[in-house]
């Protein structure tokens, strides 16, 4: 293709240059309904829930009478479930179509895609290597496999922000704070944290009617082609 045909990146590209306005940006995304279809930590803790106990901690959790970390701990130890029970469980996770896509698009322009979670680190793994996306970056709570049952531990819990089990903006707030402009997409409670400290949020379901109700500026979505069409546009609004 003769150089003048090519868009302005693409030059850039073909000239070994960095492109300045995807550059400028980091990516972060919950899992949870967001890049999954459902939510799968309710369904593994619906599915393998010993008693009905976890319908009072999730009763307690949402009148905020005990903190989200308090809650999964609370639901993960009363969980019965082999590694062949579970696997066999998520392998029947479907993902956001969209999701390929998106990760996709962030790779050809060199932005950073973080996933992060208030789900567990076995469970995003599993998942994502059999959709082959093991490559993505995650965060997420940590959970191990005991002769008793699953042992969970939060790695990235905030003294500052009790509320969360993962609180997700530490991840992008000082120290780790730079200059690139912070990207968040989600869809829940355990987003707001994360979405009040972001430069540009992607909302949907609660999150959405969340930030709407508090004057919070967001981009409403239903899929996630819809915020890789989106963000194709956002990294390249400021070229000639």
């Amino acid at each position: 293709m003769p150089d003048a045909a090519r868009s302005p990146r693409a030059r850039r590209v073909a000239a070994g240059a960095r492109d300045p306005s995807s550059a400028g940006f980091r990516v972060f995304i919950d899992f949870d309904n967001t890049i999954t279809q459902g939510d799968v930590l309710d369904g593994i803790i619906e599915t393998f829930s010993t008693s009905r106990e976890w319908r009072i901690l999730e009763e307690a959790w949402t009148a905020g009478r005990i903190t989200t970390r308090a809650c999964l701990e609370g639901q993960v130890r009363g969980l019965r479930v082999t590694w062949p029970e579970l696997s066999r469980h998520l392998d029947q996770v479907r993902l956001d179509p969209g999701f390929a896509r998106l990760r996709d698009l962030l790779r050809r322009e060199e932005v950073e895609l973080t996933i992060l979670s208030d789900n567990f680190d076995l469970i995003l793994e599993h998942i994502l290597r059999q959709n082959g996306l093991a490559d993505v970056a995650r965060r997420a709570n940590h959970l191990e496999l005991a002769t008793g049952g699953l042992v969970p531990s939060f790695p990235y819990g905030n003294p500052d922000c009790p509320g969360c089990a993962h609180c997700k903006k530490i991840h992008f707030m000082p120290p780790h704070r730079d200059a690139r402009r912070v990207v968040f997409i989600g869809d829940g409670r355990s987003d707001i944290c994360a979405a009040t400290h972001a430069d540009i949020v992607f909302a949907k379901t609660s999150l959405l009617s969340h930030l709407r109700r508090s004057a919070i500026p967001c981009l409403a979505y239903g899929n996630l082609s819809e915020v890789a069409d989106a963000l194709a546009n956002i990294l390249h609004e400021n070229e000639n």
